[in-house]
C-alpha cells in the first residue's frame, strides 16, 4: 500500500490495483474563507498550496468523504472531479449534498461497501466534546473509515474527531496495522473550542494499538490548526516513538 499525503486531511492511497482519493480539498491556497480561529489568525483557507499535480488527482478509481466540512469537499473537488466516480459519503444528508453537484454514483456507507476489491467499513466519531457540540451543533457528524483489500494492510482513517470512545473502539475492532490520525488541533471562537485530535493523541493511539504505524496528519494547512508537524515530531521523539509514527510533508510518499 502506498500512502501520499497530499495536504491537509487529503490523501490519495494506492491500494492493490486502486487509486483511492481521501478527503479531497483541491482548492488553490486561500481559495476558502478563513474559519474563526482562536488565534486570531485569519489566513484565508489553504494556507499552502497542493502537495501534489493537480492532474494526478483527477482520476481516481475510488473517493471517500468522511465528511462534507469545505476542508475536506470543497468547491474545486465538487467540480473537477468525474460525475461518473464511485463516491463514498458518511450519510444521507451528505450523499444530497454530493450528489446536488451531479455525482451519479454516490454511496452512503451504512453498512460495508466494496469497490474494486477493497472493502470500506465507516466509523465513528466526533468533531469535539459533548460541551462542543452542544454550543457549535453546525459541526454536525463526522466518521472514519477502515479499508481492507487482499494482500494490504489494513487502514484506519479516524478522520475529524477528537480522541473518544469511538476511535478506541474501533482500533480494538478492527485491528489495523496503519492508523491516519487528523492532529492539527483544530481550536475555534474565543471560548478555544478543540475540534479535532492534537499531538498528545498520538501516544494515545500507540498505546492502545502498539502494532500500528500511525500517520499524523491535517497540520500546517488551515488558519485554525495549531499543532505543528514539529511540535508531533518532538512528542515521538519524547516517547521514542521514531518507527512507530510518521508525519508526512504534503506530497511526501509513504510505502507499507
Amino acid at each position: 500500500m502506498k500512502l501520499t499525503l497530499v495536504r491537509n486531511a487529503t490523501l490519495l492511497l494506492e491500494i492493490g490495483n486502486q487509486r483511492i482519493l481521501v478527503d479531497p480539498m483541491l482548492g488553490a491556497k486561500g481559495s476558502l474563507n478563513p474559519f474563526a480561529a482562536t488565534s486570531g489568525d485569519m489566513s484565508w483557507n489553504p494556507t499552502v498550496d497542493l502537495g501534489v499535480p493537480l492532474s494526478e488527482l483527477l482520476d481516481p478509481d475510488l473517493v471517500v468523504v468522511t465528511h462534507t466540512h469545505v476542508d475536506h469537499w470543497d468547491p474545486a473537488a465538487a467540480a473537477l472531479l468525474p460525475r461518473t466516480v464511485p463516491l463514498l459519503v458518511q450519510g444521507d444528508a451528505d450523499a444530497e449534498k454530493v450528489s446536488a453537484n451531479g455525482f451519479i454514483d454516490v454511496r452512503v456507507m451504512d453498512t460495508e461497501i466494496e469497490v474494486g476489491g477493497t472493502t470500506v467499513c465507516r466509523t465513528g466519531g466526533q468533531h469535539g466534546s459533548d460541551e462542543v457540540l452542544q454550543s457549535l451543533p453546525v459541526l454536525g457528524a463526522v466518521s472514519g473509515v477502515v479499508l481492507r483489500h487482499p494482500g494490504e494492510p489494513v487502514i484506519y482513517i479516524a478522520g475529524d474527531s477528537v480522541w473518544n470512545d469511538a476511535v478506541r473502539d474501533a482500533l480494538r475492532k478492527h485491528e489495523p496495522d496503519v492508523v491516519v490520525l487528523n492532529t492539527g488541533e483544530a481550536t475555534l471562537l474565543a471560548e478555544a473550542h478543540v475540534i479535532l485530535m492534537g499531538a498528545q493523541d498520538v501516544v494515545r493511539a500507540h498505546r492502545a494499538a502498539p502494532h500500528a504505524h500511525i500517520v499524523a496528519v491535517h497540520m500546517e494547512a488551515l488558519n485554525h490548526c495549531v499543532v505543528s508537524r514539529d511540535r508531533v515530531r518532538d512528542l515521538v521523539r519524547e516517547n521514542g516513538l521514531q518507527g512507530q509514527v510518521s508525519v508526512p510533508e504534503d506530497g511526501e510518499l509513504l510505502v507499507f
